[in-house]
């Protein structure tokens, strides 16, 4: 393929290799036990202070499930505004693997990114398969990470992006 073919060809693309995007969240004191109480996540770490004391941390910690959901639902939100192209997208997730790291406490300033390293269509399901690779830190405190697959299509014509 020439280079302008190529070049072509990438402005096409719902992603480019090494994009990259980021979101900044602080959960308080009252979020953590209304989210795990949401999930039915009923661990006394979530909900009871003096419990997560006496278990050696040092204030209630977040559902794992909590910070996995931001992480995941970043990809939905991210994708389903246009690319750097200008063009409309539409993602579904196929696939996580997400690694807890760290405990999550209330009010610490959470950083989560994600970076797109692979891209290859896939006729059969009329999109491309994206894969993704991030992470979430607290300062330098890594506390999880993650990889994800998901599948990126270019809406037709008349498709409403938000």
């Amino acid at each position: 393929m020439s280079t302008a073919a190529s070049a072509a060809a990438q402005v096409d693309l719902p992603a480019t290799l090494g994009e990259t995007f980021t979101l900044a969240v602080r959960l308080d004191d009252a979020e953590i036990p209304a989210f795990a109480t949401l999930v039915h996540d009923h661990n006394p770490l979530h909900h009871d202070l003096a419990a997560a004391l006496a278990a050696g941390y040092k204030g209630l910690i977040a559902s794992g499930t909590q910070l996995a959901s931001i992480f995941m639902a970043m990809t939905a939100t991210h994708f389903a505004r246009p690319g750097a192209n200008g063009r409309p997208r539409s993602g579904v997730g196929m696939g996580f693997d997400i690694r807890f790291r760290a405990p999550v406490y209330a009010n610490e300033d959470i950083a989560l990114r994600w970076t797109v390293t692979g891209i290859e269509r896939k006729e059969s399901l009329n999109g491309w398969i994206t894969r993704l690779e991030g992470d979430v830190r607290s300062g330098e405190t890594l506390l999880l990470s993650g990889t994800g697959t998901l599948l990126l299509r270019l809406p037709k014509p008349g498709w409403p992006a938000p």
